[in-house]
């Protein structure tokens, strides 16, 4: 059985103070949501790494179990340059939350209450929807009373539980069916760094049937600061669509990041997630997608980058559920000084999922002798005409590639930033979209430059 700490009797106190500040503006199934939810995180409390947990086996909590968060207040806008942030394309639909509140004046136009409502929402051919959670809520939106909470269910996750029991607000995306976006949904989370607060980002995105998109969602820090970002995101798509996720996630040093993502894939669809972690002091990310028709593909693509003394613990986890389906996972690690990396990837083909092809691997560079990292790829087969791999490599900087290059006159610190983005390129070259990959490696270059 899993074990569990106790919760933190502040939290009792922050939700009843969080209910009765929104009781009168949010709807009474969302208000028993919040409640439920909120009970399973006391029934749960934070999970610990004793025996028997073994999905935390090398991640401790006990840092943000005994911290005295308080959630973030709204935070003026004043000051915040969005230059270091904007993405070399045109900014259609972007949407900013400062410290887990929506700033109309850093995000394009909110979709209105027209574009919400449930007769208009949908139409074949028209645009996105990309909008706030809260006004999703508030006009009734039947895809979201439908889905939210369903792939994330409270019950078995106190993170899970305790982000929706303090749901307040978030982004709303929904691609109609045969639409074809053509720039990229940019969601952007900024936290200003005040010391020992926490927010709960919360994520719905539909891609409709035939219907095209990509979603950058990405997480930055104004400051440095011990504070808590705890996301959550749920992802549907309908038969035939095409959906490319990706997540930077850069926040500050001395942070916590807990992000857990669900998808569920229905007939023909394509989903290419690509998941980069750049900051952070303990980085736990959770991602698993169910393939629930045939012909639904997943790719599966992670950078993580671990200095100093950061734990970055990546847990996926694909569940073929049906025949031909395919999966493809790669994720990397480059892990400097005395960081700590953990990979644990999950496939499972269950019984009747033949012809299911499924692919993974996970390769970690350590650049100091001081680094360690955790993987354990597993696969579980309940079917007999399969195609399916997995396999993982720890190794160091190639010494004969190293001399190599130093040979040819060029100098060592550049020699290991060279060897350092060819290992890297495998995933960043994921990245579908032109003007996404360029700002994702655009930060993974300024990170990288300084390591050693």
């Amino acid at each position: 059985m899993t074990q569990h700490a106790t919760a933190t009797p502040s939290w009792a106190d922050q939700f009843h103070r969080f209910e009765h500040n929104g009781a009168e503006i949010s709807p009474a199934w969302l208000r028993d949501v919040r409640k439920s939810a909120f009970g399973n995180f006391e029934r749960l409390g934070f999970p610990t790494a004793r025996k028997g947990n073994e999905p935390w086996k090398y991640t401790n909590v006990r840092p943000i179990a005994e911290a005295a968060f308080t959630l973030a207040e709204h935070a003026p806008d004043a000051g915040i340059d969005l230059h270091a942030y904007e993405l070399p394309c045109p900014r259609v639909h972007q949407l900013v939350f400062v410290d887990g509140h929506y700033e109309p004046g850093l995000s394009t136009e909110p979709v209105s209450e027209a574009g919400l409502h449930s007769d208009v929402l949908g139409r074949h051919g028209d645009g996105p929807v990309v909008g706030r959670l809260a006004d999703a809520i508030e006009y009734r939106v039947p895809l979201v009373r439908e889905q939210l909470g369903r792939l994330a269910p409270a019950e078995g996750n106190a993170f899970t539980a305790l982000n929706t029991a303090f749901l307040r607000d978030g982004a709303f995306v929904q691609i109609p069916d045969g639409t074809f976006v053509p720039e990229p949904i940019y969601l952007l989370f900024i936290s200003t760094g005040a010391q020992a607060v926490v927010t709960h980002p919360r994520v719905l995105i539909a891609a409709g049937a035939d219907s095209s998109a990509t979603v950058l969602q990405s997480f930055h820090s104004l400051d440095g600061g011990a504070y808590l970002t705890n996301a959550l995101t749920e992802v549907v798509t309908s038969p035939g669509a095409n959906l490319r996720l990706c997540t930077l996630q850069i926040e500050s040093g001395d942070a916590f990041h807990i992000a857990t993502t669900r998808m569920e894939q229905a007939r023909d669809s394509r989903v290419s997630s690509v998941v980069v972690d750049l900051g952070g002091q303990l980085v736990r990310r959770e991602t698993a997608t169910l393939l629930g028709a045939s012909g639904a593909d997943v790719n599966l693509c992670g950078l993580y980058y671990g200095a100093g003394e950061r734990h970055v613990d990546n847990q996926t986890f694909v569940d073929h559920a049906a025949p031909g389906a395919s999966s493809n996972e790669v994720y990397k690690g480059i892990l400097d000084d005395s960081s700590h990396g953990v990979f644990s990837g999950g496939v499972l083909v269950r019984p009747d999922s033949q012809q299911t092809v499924a692919h993974q691997v996970n390769k970690n560079l350590l650049l100091s002798s001081d680094a360690e990292v955790d993987t354990q790829p597993k696969l579980e087969i309940y079917a007999d005409d399969v195609t399916c791999t997995h396999g993982a490599a720890v190794g160091q900087l190639d010494a004969d590639a190293l001399f190599y290059l130093k040979s040819r006159g060029i100098g060592e610190d550049v020699a290991r930033n060279l060897l350092v983005h060819g290992f890297v390129s495998e995933v960043l070259d994921a990245i579908e979209d032109g003007a996404v990959r360029q700002h994702v490696e655009q930060a993974v270059a300024e990170c990288l430059s300084g390591s050693r």
